[in-house]
């Protein structure tokens, strides 16, 4: 599965800081904008291995998309 997310990055050349709005837990932060992106992903990936923990084997799952005024 592949989802796309959005990351907010803060700082600059050697230092910096990102979170992702929609896992709002998750902050990282990097001494490249490659490192900070890597380090990212690595945590979006353990942040779903966590919760795949806690599913109830019973719960059903669905994305669903919703518009917001601009």
């Amino acid at each position: 599965m592949t989802r796309t997310y959005t990351l907010q990055i803060e700082g600059g050349e050697g230092s910096f800081s990102a979170h992702i709005p929609e896992l709002s837990s998750i902050l990282v932060t990097g001494g490249s904008m490659d490192e900070l992106v890597s380090r990212a992903k690595e945590a979006v990936a353990l942040y779903w291995d966590e919760i795949g923990l806690q599913r109830s084997p019973t719960a059903q799952y669905r994305e669903i998309e919703v518009e917001l005024s601009a």
